[in-house]
């Protein structure tokens, strides 16, 4: 029964506020023990309907707030009690004073959001600043903590110096560093593409063994790979299992950008296959390669960002759950993250690269320019090539390839081009205004649009309905926004709307408008099921002795209105946001504080031999 004066009736930033309440009749305190990580268990009293405890003084007391405490249970109404950067005390605190009182009546309290998959560690570097350590795009949808270096490319060597940086910088976010895949290949074997475009040597295996053990001493908390990039791409099944288990030790885990999304890898056409290195991987290959990483290594594996691309793809959600399950009770902890967008931003070459350079590069990739190549008269040697009437029918097979990869001619909608007049519109409707083919229209759009490969920026909305409600409701699935720093400055055009509002997403459209999960599995899946996942004791949870990372969240105002076309719109609806107690988010608004961390690795080693 919430019985306190609403935030109107006074003050929450008056110090030493003392609560007066209506005494409610007195029930018996229970004890109970709930686990807040894996092989983890801490008593506390959860008191509904109890006596008033002892009056404290905290900095931080929250009232009337429903608690999803981030186990996936229901919500039950608490006070919180915050002192420093600690929560120390839940239950139904009456009489107690505090520095700031919250009245949270009528909104959620829930533990800080964790994103799983990050690219923010270069908008909080050194020399890229100018207020990015603030991310206010991450916390005003209630993320407090981010995992960096992502996709194997963590950017400074070694991780000590990183961790250095960031601490003496500050930032807003708690931060979980990474050793990367792709920075120790590259540390091992070089940068040139003869040295990478293939397997790597034993020797080279061994110096990226302990480059991985070196990064894991430096404080990361597991490996990162993009085995869909350069130089990644090349290592073999065996070079990612045999790094894998060296985090084991070090109680790390394992997250991937799988070495295929589809059909064919990213990097990969249908006319191209002629390159040793260029093999061929589907979609159930790449899921496989990680199952088997999981079953050698021993350790908890994340498949990062998945989402199948392409109406070729759409439904495969089925059959890759039905292996992670089967993963799952053979006792190998397999993980998914995602943001549940059906669309992305991106630099789509719809013209393969290879008809716009000079001269065919052996290995080329369809995705960007590895091995370089040369694109001096671009346009020209396009038309040199469509004059052909063998090479033309290559370039149409190609590129209708891949726009149906990138969720087909109805699916793919301009947000830059030449012509503001054609921004909004999608290729087929180009396509239909023109009266001409698909085909045609490529061409026509890369001969007349930006000067870069492929003349246009499209949204390629080319993830299927159907596999984000398969994946969003599995026990196993948590959240990553996959974006970068950003202030809202409106930057760059291929900003993807999930940068300001993967939460508030997730929230109105999947659990209070469609009801594909409810809020207790929505909150679980950015808190406690990402702590465990990272192996984290002290945060994740709404519980004495956790962190005070903490979110109050009102469901009524809740909501992200970026969209693809208009992604700067800052998400709605966190009132409340603490950073290791501090506020990074008051009032619905943004602060300068920067209470972040880079976090420590809590998880133990493990020495014995995996199950299977």
């Amino acid at each position: 029964m919430n019985t306190t004066p609403t935030l109107r009736d006074y003050a929450t930033s008056t110090p030493r506020l003392r609560l007066r309440r209506r005494r409610r009749s007195p029930r018996p305190r229970i004890r109970r023990t709930v686990s807040v990580a894996p092989g983890l268990a801490v008593a506390f009293l959860v008191l509904v309907g109890a006596a008033p405890a002892a009056a404290q003084d905290y900095d931080v007391l929250i009232v009337n707030g429903r608690v999803l405490d981030g186990s996936g249970n229901p919500f039950f109404y608490a006070d919180v009690g915050i002192r420093g950067n600690e929560i120390v005390a839940l239950g139904q605190l009456d009489g107690s004073t505090a520095t700031r009182v919250l009245d949270a009546g009528g909104q959620y309290v829930t533990p800080g959001f964790i994103g799983l998959h990050e690219h923010i560690e270069g908008g909080l570097g050194p020399g890229i600043l100018d207020g990015y350590n603030r991310v206010p795009n991450y916390t005003l949808q209630g993320f407090t903590t981010a995992v960096i270096n992502a996709d194997g490319f963590p950017g400074i060597w070694p991780l000590s110096v990183q961790r250095d940086s960031l601490e003496a910088l500050g930032h807003a976010l708690n931060l979980v560093p990474m050793v990367g895949h792709g920075q120790v290949r590259e540390l091992a074997m070089g940068t040139e593409p003869d040295e990478v475009m293939r397997h790597a040597t034993g020797d080279e295996l061994e110096r990226m063994r302990a480059l991985v053990r070196q990064g894991m001493e430096d404080g990361a908390f597991g490996m990162s790979t993009g085995l869909e990039y350069t130089p990644m791409r090349y290592s073999s099944e065996r070079e990612v299992q045999e790094l894998a288990k060296e985090v084991a030790p070090y109680g790390g885990f394992f997250m991937a950008h799988m070495r295929s999304q589809g059909r064919y890898s990213k990097w990969l056409l249908p006319t191209h296959m002629d390159h040793p290195m260029q093999r061929h991987v589907t979609w159930l290959d790449a899921i496989v390669e990680l199952l088997d990483v999981a079953k050698a290594a021993g350790v908890p594996v994340m498949i990062d960002h998945i989402h199948p691309k392409g109406p070729r793809e759409w439904g495969v959600s089925k059959a890759t759950t039905q292996m992670l399950d089967k993963a799952w009770e053979e006792g190998h902890q397999v993980y998914l993250n995602m943001h549940s967008y059906d669309g992305y931003s991106a630099y789509v070459t719809l013209v393969p690269r290879w008809a716009l350079i000079r001269g065919e590069v052996p290995g080329q990739s369809a995705a960007d320019d590895f091995p370089p190549v040369d694109y001096t008269g671009m346009l020209d040697n396009l038309q040199a090539r469509l004059r052909d009437s063998d090479t033309r029918e290559r370039i149409r097979v190609d590129s209708e390839y891949e726009i149906i990869r990138q969720g087909g001619a109805e699916n793919l909608i301009i947000v830059d081009f030449t012509d503001p007049a054609h921004i909004g519109k999608s290729l087929a409707e180009v396509a239909e205004e023109r009266g001409e083919s698909v085909f045609d229209t490529v061409i026509w759009l890369q001969m007349n649009g930006l000067d870069q490969p492929g003349g246009v920026l499209w949204m390629a909305k080319a993830v299927g309905m159907v596999d984000i409600e398969e994946w969003m409701t599995q026990d196993y699935t948590a959240v990553a926004l996959d974006r970068m720093a950003d202030t809202g400055d409106r930057s760059s055009p291929s900003t993807h709307p999930g940068q300001y509002g993967t939460s508030g997403r997730l929230l109105r459209e999947f659990v209070f408008e469609r009801g594909t999960i409810t809020l207790p599995h929505a909150i679980r899946s950015m808190t406690g099921l990402s702590a465990q996942i990272l192996g984290l004791r002290d945060r994740g949870r709404i519980a004495v002795g956790q962190k005070a990372d903490i979110v109050v969240f009102d469901p009524e105002t809740v909501r992200s209105d970026a969209t693809y076309l208009d992604p700067y719109v800052f998400q709605k609806g966190m009132t409340w946001v603490l950073v290791n107690g501090r506020f990074v988010v008051d009032g619905g608004e943004a602060t300068d504080a920067l209470p972040g961390v880079v976090l420590e690795r809590q998880r133990e080693g493990r020495a014995e031999r995996p199950v299977g």
